[in-house]
């Protein structure tokens, strides 16, 4: 997991690499379990709960079910040429227990019907996408990657957007695996999901979320400013709870705490965070959880990738160089 702090904090083309990274550290995704939750796209609606954990297919294709993917490095193979798609471009696609995959092209979301298999992904017709709530934060005003709706899109973008949409959808993809590197010292590489068409058009999937991030309790251990990390003085007095109602509940280091969460394809961000008790603590105690509450109550953007084993977590500013973020740690790995 340390090599997924260092990818969060380099750039917002590297969040890819980041989950790539986490995928490793699990010893393949397999190890980690598929990602669950929330629909919606960037402007394709984000909810504030993920639907329970249903029975997937067996084989390759239940590592994917009901789960949230993004390209490996932002990267796929369509028509023999690799397709990089720009840096603040958000590809994902998440598939649901409803019979149905939704996800984002990269600035344009979609969702349509679909037919997953141990080995084969079929995407069928389009269906509605839920409309946003009002209350999703806005994208920072220089983020000229992806645009608001009356702005029209780069070259780059449309093209990468017309690219990962034909991939999609030029008929049944086979569901492999590609081997994962042997890392010094690691334990078994394992590997990670791939589809691929009957065109040789082939896409290596990581994960952005896997359903271990709910219902396990976490540490807070850093916070993080662009290429500084800091140690959360706090950490063993916090606890936080990711609850599939989309509920947040937990200690900040001195008092009990409570917020919504709203997972939106690889963002998310917090509502109403307050504190639930009124306890007296030491002064570096209560100063801590007077900063966490604080960025809490900010309510900002957060691109994140997340497993049973840690969470990291920056804002989506157009300007990196004034990202901040969250480093978060399962409890059982103290």
């Amino acid at each position: 997991m340390k090599d997924v702090q260092v990818g969060m904090r380099i750039s917002l083309r590297r969040v890819a690499g980041v989950v790539a990274g986490i995928a490793v550290a699990c010893g393949g995704v397999s190890a980690c379990g598929a990602a669950s939750g929330g629909e919606g796209g960037r402007s394709g609606g984000a909810t504030a709960s993920a639907s329970p954990a249903k029975k997937g297919p067996g084989g390759p294709g239940g590592r994917l079910f009901d789960g949230i993917w993004t390209f490996d490095e932002s990267t796929l193979t369509v028509d023999g040429q690799e397709v990089h798609g720009p840096e603040k471009a958000s590809p994902w696609i998440e598939f649901r227990d409803d019979g149905t995959v939704a996800g984002d092209y990269g600035c344009t979301p979609f969702r349509a019907k679909a037919e997953l298999e141990a080995t084969t992904l079929t995407l069928g017709e389009d269906v509605p996408a839920p409309a946003p709530p009002s209350e999703t934060p806005d994208w920072p005003e220089e983020t000229t990657t992806c645009p608001k709706p009356a702005q029209q899109k780069s070259p780059e973008l449309s093209d990468f957007e017309a690219k990962v949409k034909k991939f999609f959808h030029r008929g049944p993809l086979k569901i492999g695996e590609r081997k994962l590197r042997q890392q010094p010292g690691g334990g078994p590489p394992g590997s990670l999901p791939q589809l691929r068409n009957e065109h040789g058009d082939v896409a290596t999937l990581t994960m952005v979320r896997s359903p271990g991030l709910f219902d396990t309790e976490f540490q807070l251990g850093a916070w993080m400013e662009y290429d500084h990390t800091e140690t959360f003085r706090s950490a063993k007095d916090t606890s936080i709870v990711f609850h599939r109602d989309g509920t947040v509940t937990g200690k900040l280091g001195c008092n009990d705490f409570t917020a919504r969460v709203f997972f939106n394809g690889s963002h998310l961000f917090f509502r109403d965070a307050r504190l639930t008790t009124h306890r007296t603590c030491a002064e570096q105690n209560t100063r801590d959880e007077e900063f966490v509450l604080g960025m809490l109550k900010r309510s900002l953007n957060y691109r994140y990738v997340g497993d049973s084993g840690g969470i990291y977590m920056r804002d989506d500013v157009g300007d990196e160089h004034r990202a901040t973020g969250f480093q978060f740690r399962s409890v059982t790995d103290q």
